[in-house]
């Protein structure tokens, strides 16, 4: 009983640190465009509210993705699914700007954002995908080198 309290436990914390990171990174690069489009007008601070709905909405998407087991940041390929999934964020993530007025209702800021978050997903599943590869070649290497001690150790 205990043991399958610590593997559940275990399993929810991997999840919610997923999603904690997800939505850190995501809050970063919607905050990041918001900043950019509000110096390009002219503007030099940033609204609280706007911020909140940002971060709202960034918890609210890394729940639903990892719910539908649909985490870009394991990837390993980019199928019909996986691009519905980067697509569907990206749109999900421009419905929520036009609706909450990031943008002051431009048409063309918000797509052009919704564009951007598609963009920043794509290369988050490259980088991850970097990675991941260089982590398996890494413990490949070292298991190599255990391997290679434990049949001198035999030898001997």
């Amino acid at each position: 009983m205990i043991k399958r309290f610590w593997r559940l436990l275990e399993q929810w914390l991997t999840i919610k640190i997923g999603v904690e990171i997800r939505c850190c990174l995501t809050f970063f690069l919607a905050l990041f465009y918001y900043c950019v489009y509000r110096l390009l007008g002219g503007v030099f601070q940033a609204e609280i509210l706007h911020m909140a709905e940002m971060i709202a909405a960034a918890y609210l998407f890394g729940w639903v993705q990892a719910l539908l087991h649909a985490d870009f940041d394991q990837m390993d390929q980019l199928g019909l699914r996986q691009w519905a999934v980067l697509i569907g964020g990206g749109a999900a993530h421009g419905l929520v700007a036009w609706l909450c007025g990031w943008f002051g209702g431009s048409t063309a800021a918000t797509v052009l954002f919704a564009v951007y978050m598609v963009c920043c997903g794509l290369c988050t599943v490259l980088i991850c995908h970097i990675k991941r590869a260089i982590d398996a070649k890494l413990l490949n290497d070292d298991l190599r080198a255990f391997q290679q001690r434990n049949s001198e150790m035999e030898e001997e």
